[in-house]
């Protein structure tokens, strides 16, 4: 799946949109987690998503 979605130009990460490990908690702060889904996530759950992401 990975080369059909790569030969689109989809990124795979987002290392790949120039992201960073040092960077998370600024991304963390701007994001608006959803609140009518299955979860809230909370702050860390979503600097710990973007780790996964890297």
């Amino acid at each position: 799946m990975e080369d059909w979605m790569r030969a689109l130009g989809a990124v795979m990460n987002i290392t790949e949109l120039g992201a960073s490990e040092d960077m998370l908690e600024n991304y963390a702060d701007v994001t608006l987690p959803m609140t009518g889904g299955y979860k809230a996530l909370s702050r860390s759950e979503i600097i710990e998503i973007f780790k996964e992401s890297l």
